[in-house]
C-alpha cells in the first residue's frame, strides 16, 4: 500500500516556491527601455498598464492551485494544464509589450517552448507551472 498524498506539503511547498515569481508581463516591464521613443507611444503605456492584470491573476494562482490541488484529491494534470494557458496569455502578452515599446519580443515557437517546459517541470515535480 502506497503512502497517503502529502497535500499539505504540496500546498506549503507550492506557496513557498510560487511566492516571489512575478508575471512574464511585469518581468518584461522592469527590462523596456524608456529611452526608446516607442516607449512613450499609446500602445506601449497601455500595455505596461494592462501587465497589472497578470499580477493579479498570479496572486490568485498562488493560492488557488494548492487548494485546487487538495479539493482534486491530487489530480495534478488538471491544474498543470489550467497553470500553463495561463502562463502562456501572460507570455504572449509580455512579448506583445515588448514589441511595442521598441524591443524584440519572443516568437511562437519561443513561447511555446517555455510554456512547455513549464508544464513539463510542474507535472513531473508535482509543482504548478512559473
Amino acid at each position: 500500500m502506497s503512502p497517503p498524498f502529502p497535500y499539505k506539503a504540496v500546498a506549503v511547498a507550492l506557496a513557498v516556491f510560487l511566492g516571489g515569481c512575478a508575471s512574464q508581463s511585469e518581468l518584461a516591464a522592469l527590462r523596456l527601455d524608456p529611452s526608446n521613443p516607442k516607449y512613450r507611444s499609446e500602445g506601449c503605456q497601455s500595455s505596461i498598464a494592462g501587465s497589472a492584470v497578470h499580477r493579479d491573476v498570479k496572486s490568485v494562482t498562488m493560492v488557488a492551485t494548492p487548494v485546487l490541488l487538495i479539493l482534486s484529491g491530487g489530480l495534478l494534470l488538471p491544474v498543470v494544464a489550467a497553470n500553463a494557458g495561463l502562463d502562456a496569455v501572460d507570455r504572449v502578452d509580455a512579448s506583445n509589450m515588448t514589441t511595442r515599446c521598441g524591443g524584440q519580443g519572443e516568437s511562437g515557437s519561443e513561447i511555446a517552448g517555455s510554456v512547455a517546459t513549464g508544464a513539463a517541470l510542474g507535472a513531473v515535480t508535482g509543482l504548478a507551472p512559473k
